[in-house]
């Protein structure tokens, strides 16, 4: 059986430079486990919108950019 991490990561199909692209912002924002995993997680669902097999670093930035929207929400309630 696969771990949900595992899962996640075989399921999302991230590209080299998705995962790069994912590994920089969450070394920059300090993401937790779970949030980077989140990230590829809503990256895949953009990849999915798109009907691209395989996600991309347009979707990582965009998944990033929705997390730094959430903060600033956040801060400013």
């Amino acid at each position: 059986a696969h771990c949900p991490t595992a899962l996640v990561e075989e399921v999302a199909q991230a590209d080299k430079a998705a995962l790069d692209l994912l590994a920089e912002a969450a070394d920059k924002m300090h993401f937790s486990a779970r949030g980077y995993h989140r990230i590829l997680k809503v990256a895949r669902t953009l990849a999915d919108l798109d009907d691209i097999p395989s996600v991309g670093r347009i979707h990582i930035a965009e998944a990033v950019s929705y997390r730094i929207a959430g903060n600033h929400l956040k801060a400013a309630a």
